[in-house]
């Protein structure tokens, strides 16, 4: 019988070899291989068609956009309409700028002379306007940004008006807890002789954004080449070269630089002369008049013809107390200049004030820094307080690196001859007065915001000194050389000493103490007969500003005017006027003339206080610092070759807003958005035919996170009216059964025919696969039975 297991043929043996490959080896490769075609063609469809957009945004009412007309942040206007809530009154609300709590508006408003107002809503509509008392002025007041941070409020806004670089410039105040003050301009890394305008911050980087017509800068330099950029530009002739406004942004200065300190400081003490000296409008504004500016003239001329050939103005030959030329020479010097003259650059009395500042220098101690004089009066502190003042302001408005060293010893004296109460008498380290401590206070600050070295201690003990003299019901009334107790102390010039320090060393001008001082200063009024009380009376209220300081400033200026003498000086007076002598009297009677521009004052340009004092104001020395910013530089990505400008930034800074007049626009001026992120750049978009119209759209700002907006039209014929328009939140409306439309199919004809290639290619290879899979297992079933 034979051998059943030798008749069975081998599965190997029988089975078609090819590429070394048999039949179930290929009906894998085909099977897997037309599933990997399939799922790549799926892949590549899913890729091409991108299902997950297959959706629309609605919000659930009457808005639908499909997803690609709403890519832009998802939002979508509804028709914009003159703003609800804005009172019986709503024109003239420019430039607006809404808390990041959508409870203040701050705004501009007027024509001729624009302003600041605020108002605050009510939870139905915005009160009625407050003007903005500590910031506005004769000048133009405009586009303000509000601005919260962990160190504080704050407010940036444009103005014309003189103490920054020329032009508009950006200045940046602060919440005191009562109101918006103590403003400054942003430094020269920032402003420029040019216009800038429009300020607005990005809350989460503290970034400034804003708009200048300065030459165009090579877009991405450095900071060092943006900054000698910037010194081109403080030197151009900005008449012929503004160009077309464009965006600019300056990050926050992670690290403050000593010299950024400085020059921010001196924007307090220097910054208004060099603009009202310039143009007559700006002195005008400022407060002064072609009469009282000819009676400085005449001063400073009387001034120059008795100076003595060494440099000095001798006090004996005025009629004043022997032994204090140092006093009388820096009393003069300081009449020449808070008139824009000084000892470094060619002026009218160039040679008069370096003669001054010469010999005022070699009459100083180089050892100790002494500036009594070599043969000082028994009271010769006064000349010490009087000389380092002098020599301080030499230094501070020129940055004279000669004069630093000899004004830096004349402050470290004041230091090292203080009474350990704080103050200063007539001799170092003797228990202080009053009088002359307050000239001593003033060399300190100015120094201090000059950039020399001041020590801390020396501040704390004058201040702790200026407190031990004060008294009064609420302490706005100050003695001798102690506190006067609950009634006024009766000396008209201890109470403005005492003001004026108080108010130089950051006392704001909204407590109790200041409206006391601010009340007896006023009820004692300008007197001619006694000028040393005159003298600090004008500096005091020339700082408090208001209905005190112009009543004050009228009186002196025609007083003054017509006191004076043919020669050019005044008369000395009463009080301590025949110890100064007719040199000193007619340096100070020319430093009040003066006074409207020769200080900044701190808490600012045409403060009107209100009429009763509010508690909740704090102090200088408890205010966050103020923000200091990089160089400048321009977006390319944004600017155009039309204006753009009025930038505002979305609170969580992902996006900008801003207005632009570029041809592609829906009228004049429209208003525009881009997205600020770094990593999703973003086309400039117009805002469409909801917020834009045929005419002037303008200034931009946001409430409820950026689906509040209002902005500025002349669409109406109240004209500049404020609009309003919101946005809804939009929610994704999913629908994966709607099939694909007819010309859909006809536009991507090749997509459809290579994708029925392939689902008839899968299906037919995989067909041929089983098929054949099937007939080799029957095959070998059949050799198996046989």
């Amino acid at each position: 019988m034979p051998d059943g297991s030798n008749n069975k043929p081998s599965n190997h043996k029988n089975s078609k070899v090819i590429l070394g490959l048999d039949s179930k080896q290929r009906i894998k490769i085909y099977l897997w291989g037309t599933l990997g075609l399939f799922l790549a063609a799926i892949i590549l469809t899913w890729a091409y068609l991108r299902p997950e957009r297959w959706y629309s945004y609605t919000d659930k009412t009457s808005i639908q956009k499909s997803a690609k007309d709403v890519e832009l942040g998802y939002v979508a206007w509804e028709k914009a309409e003159p703003a609800e809530g804005m009172g019986a009154n709503p024109i003239n609300v420019k430039e607006t700028s809404i808390s990041a709590d959508g409870a203040h508006m701050v705004y501009s408003s007027g024509i001729n002379n624009s302003n600041l107002f605020l108002r605050i809503w009510n939870g139905k509509e915005w009160g009625e306007p407050r003007s903005m008392r500590a910031l506005n002025s004769n000048f133009n007041e405009r586009s303000p940004s509000l601005c919260q941070t962990k160190e504080g409020k704050f407010l940036f806004f444009s103005s014309d008006r003189a103490g920054g670089q020329g032009g508009y410039d950006i200045w940046v105040s602060k919440w005191d807890g009562a109101e918006y003050a103590w403003p400054l301009p942003l430094t020269p890394r920032v402003n420029t002789p040019f216009d800038e305008i429009d300020p607005a911050t990005n809350q989460q980087n503290m970034t400034l954004y804003f708009a200048s017509n300065r030459p165009h800068q090579t877009v991405g330099i450095s900071e060092k080449e943006a900054a000698k950029a910037a010194e081109v530009e403080q030197l151009a002739d900005v008449s012929k070269k503004k160009v077309d406004y464009d965006l600019y942004s300056a990050e926050i200065a992670s690290e403050t630089a000593f010299d950024l300190i400085v020059e921010r400081q001196l924007s307090m003490l220097y910054s208004l002369r060099e603009g009202a000296l310039a143009d007559s409008k700006v002195m005008k504004k400022l407060g002064g008049s072609k009469a009282s500016e000819n009676a400085v003239d005449k001063a400073l001329a009387f001034l120059a013809e008795n100076q003595e050939e060494d440099g000095r103005w001798d006090i004996r030959k005025s009629g004043g107390q022997a032994g204090h030329d140092v006093s009388s020479t820096a009393f003069s010097l300081l009449a020449f200049y808070g008139r824009g003259e000084r000892h470094d650059e060619e002026c009218t009395y160039q040679s008069v004030v370096r003669k001054g500042i010469d010999w005022l220098i070699n009459e100083q101690d180089i050892a100790t820094g002494d500036l009594r004089g070599k043969r000082p009066a028994g009271n010769g502190m006064y000349s010490h307080g009087i000389g380092a003042l002098a020599m301080v302001e030499a230094y501070g408005v020129t940055k004279d690196k000669e004069i630093r060293p000899y004004a830096q010893a004349a402050i470290d004296f004041i230091a090292d001859s203080q009474h350990e109460e704080g103050g200063w008498r007539y001799r170092p380290n003797e228990r202080g007065d009053l009088s002359v401590s307050g000239w001593f206070i003033m060399a300190l600050v100015s120094a201090e915001m000059s950039g020399l070295n001041v020590k801390k201690e020396t501040m704390e003990r004058a201040i702790k000194f200026l407190d031990k003299v004060s008294g009064g019901q609420d302490g706005g009334s100050y003695g001798y050389t102690d506190s006067p107790g609950k009634r006024n102390s009766r000396k008209n010039a201890l109470n403005a000493v005492g003001f004026f320090c108080s108010q130089i060393l950051g006392r704001s001008p909204n407590t109790k103490k200041a409206f006391e001082s601010a009340n007896l200063i006023d009820a004692a009024g300008f007197q001619l007969n006694d000028i040393y009380y005159v003298y600090y009376g004008t500096l005091a209220a020339y700082q408090h500003q208001g209905p005190v300081w112009k009543k004050w400033l009228g009186q002196m200026q025609n007083k003054f005017v017509s006191s004076q003498l043919k020669d050019g000086s005044w008369p000395v007076g009463g009080g301590h006027g025949n110890q100064m002598g007719k040199y000193i009297a007619t340096a100070l009677v020319t430093l009040c003339l003066e006074a409207h521009y020769r200080y900044t004052p701190i808490y600012g340009l045409g403060f009107e206080p209100e009429p009763e004092p509010n508690l909740k104001a704090l102090p200088l020395a408890n205010l966050p610092q103020t923000p200091l910013f990089r160089h400048a530089k321009q977006m390319p990505t944004i600017n155009s070759s039309a204006d753009d400008v009025a930038p505002e930034i979305t609170k969580h800074g992902d996006f900008i807003y801003f207005a632009s007049d570029r041809a592609e626009g829906l009228g004049k001026s429209d208003i525009y958005r881009a997205r600020l992120s770094k990593e999703k750049t973003m086309d400039v978009t117009n805002l469409g035919e909801e917020i834009n119209s045929p005419f002037n759209e303008t200034h931009p700002a946001l409430r409820m996170a950026g689906f509040h907006l209002l902005y500025n039209s002349d669409r109406s014929p109240q004209n500049t009216e404020l609009f309003e328009a919101k946005s809804k939140r939009l929610e994704k409306r999913h629908n994966y059964l709607k099939l694909p439309s007819f010309s859909w199919i006809r536009n991507n004809l090749l997509l459809t025919i290579a994708l029925l290639l392939t689902v008839t290619s899968f299906v037919f290879l995989s067909r041929r696969a089983i098929k054949r899979g099937h007939r080799e297992r029957e095959l070998e079933n059949l050799i198996s039975d046989n």
